[in-house]
Formats: C-alpha cells, sequence, structure tokens
C-alpha cells in the first residue's frame, strides 16, 4: 500500500479549531533549510504529504513541492482546511508546481456547525467553495477528512452526502475527541459507512479501534498504512487487549480515554478476516 513520508510545516493557521493540537502551540513555521535537508537525505522519495497547521499559509509552500519533485517524488498530497484552495488561481499554482492530491478537512454539513468548531466565520463557505474549484478538474485526487468531535457527530452523515456530491475520492471519519464515547458515535459511522458504500464511495476509518469496528475493520485507514491519526495523541492499549488477535496490528486508543471508558474494551478473540487484515496490513 502506498506510504507518505510526513512533514510538519510548523502550526500557523487561519482556522482555530477547538479541538486542534496545533492550535494550541505557539506559532511557528518549520525552517524552510530543514524542510530540504529532510527531503535531500530520504534514499527513497516517492511519496510526500505535507501537513500543520495549515501548509498553504506559507509564502514558500511552492518551493517546497517544487523541490520534492525535483528530488523524484511521484505524490505529493496536502491536508488543508481547504480556505486558500477557494482562489482558483492559488489551486492552480499548487498543481503547476506538482501537487495533485488534496486532503480537506470539513466539520460539518452547513456554517452553523462547521463555524462553531473552526471559530472563523465564513471558513465554512470558504472550504467548500475549495472543493466546488477542485470537483470539475481533471488528474486530481480529493479526500475528504471529517473530524469526529462532539459538536458533529451527529451531523457526519450529512458531510458525507455532501462530500459525495462533490465527487470527491474517498471520505475518511477520524475519531478527534477522546471526551466523546465511541459506542455514541458508531451508529453515526456505521450509517455513513453504509451511505458512502451505498454511492460507491470509498471511505475509511480512522482512530477507531478493532474491538469498536469488527467485521467493519476492513474500512480502518491504519491498516492502509496511510494513517495520521497517530499524530500528537498518546495512543497505548488496555490490559484486556493482550488477548486480542488483532493486538500486534492495532495502534491504541487515547490513554486519557481508556482511563474513562476501560469498560468499552473487550479482546476480539477470533475474526475471519485476521489474515487478509494482516496481509494488508504488512502489504
Amino acid at each position: 500500500m502506498i506510504k507518505y513520508d510526513k512533514i510538519y510545516l510548523g502550526s500557523i493557521c487561519n482556522n482555530k479549531c477547538s479541538l486542534c493540537l496545533s492550535n494550541k502551540a505557539i506559532p511557528f513555521q518549520s525552517d524552510l533549510n530543514t524542510i530540504f535537508n529532510f527531503l535531500e537525505q530520504k534514499q527513497s522519495l516517492e511519496n510526500i504529504l505535507l501537513y500543520g497547521g495549515e501548509p498553504t499559509l506559507r509564502k514558500d509552500i511552492l518551493q517546497i513541492i517544487q523541490k520534492a519533485v525535483t528530488l523524484g517524488a511521484k505524490r505529493i498530497k496536502i491536508l488543508t482546511n481547504g480556505r486558500i484552495l477557494s482562489d482558483i488561481n492559488t489551486l492552480y499554482s499548487l498543481m503547476d508546481a506538482g501537487c495533485f492530491l488534496f486532503e480537506i478537512k470539513l466539520w460539518g454539513s452547513n456554517p452553523v456547525v462547521h463555524d462553531k468548531i473552526t471559530r472563523i466565520t465564513g471558513s465554512f463557505h470558504e472550504t467548500i467553495s475549495s472543493l466546488n474549484n477542485l470537483a470539475p478538474i481533471q488528474d486530481k485526487f480529493v479526500a475528504v477528512r471529517i473530524p469526529i468531535c462532539k459538536d458533529n457527530y451527529r451531523d457526519i452523515q450529512n458531510i458525507v452526502i455532501l462530500s459525495i456530491n462533490f465527487g470527491v475520492n474517498r471520505i475518511i471519519l477520524s475519531y478527534n475527541d477522546p471526551n466523546l464515547s465511541l459506542k455514541d458515535i458508531l451508529p453515526f459511522v456505521i450509517n455513513s459507512l453504509n451511505i458512502s458504500i451505498f454511492n460507491r464511495t470509498w471511505i475509511l476509518t480512522e482512530g477507531f479501534p478493532f474491538c469498536v469496528m469488527k467485521d467493519l475493520a476492513k474500512h480502518m485507514n491504519e491498516i492502509y498504512g496511510d494513517s495520521i491519526f497517530s499524530i500528537g495523541y498518546n495512543l497505548t492499549h488496555h490490559n484486556k487487549c493482550s488477548d486480542c488477535v488483532f493486538r500486534t496490528i492495532c495502534p491504541g486508543i487515547d490513554s486519557e480515554y481508556i482511563k474513562n471508558n476501560s469498560i468499552e474494551f473487550s479482546p476480539v478473540l477470533e475474526s475471519k478476516y485476521l489474515e487478509d487484515i494482516r496481509r494488508l496490513y504488512e502489504s
């Protein structure tokens, strides 16, 4: 499966999302020479993920993309809130530099939900405008990342439908709020998976352990090696996990969540999908 070298470009962002770890950090940008040195030292440079903060705010973002292309990168993906891409000229500039993969965070299906979480009035309309700009463009890959929290979990089915209407290539449901019970979210996640499958749109989850996903485990992004869920989280396993057949594969769950919700966890003692999932994970 495709695995990405992840490059953190700094914490500066034009949103103020309540749960974002970058929003809680001192604003800074990673040094350009340090980024270039990282790229130059990679023996095999094929797939790059640029994330932050908001990568598109960097004035040198085109230089970074062009440098990666020069060194042989075949795929460059930007994890973004999409607001800057509402300017079609900026979008074309990024593509001209060599970036054709965009993963856009969408917190809500409407401004009431989305802007409440980003804490920026008008951010929803700019993000939607970016998806509208991307929709008719050929030879690009667009994923929508839906970070799930207490303020939007009841809306995720609507966000999925909205994303499908833009013709996105992939949807990711990412568990982002350790204060929100997994069992409360799960019915909405299952409905969202079914909606996406019915509409023939690729959908994955992040942050949901095997004992929660069970027969839906094939939708776990962690299996495919492209997950960013672990970044910034203190992941661990419950003591019950030692007997789970997925113990060596499962990334775990946030340590604070386990302290408060230990009753939710029980080991998966057998699974008819174990060998298939193991092969995917190891490929």
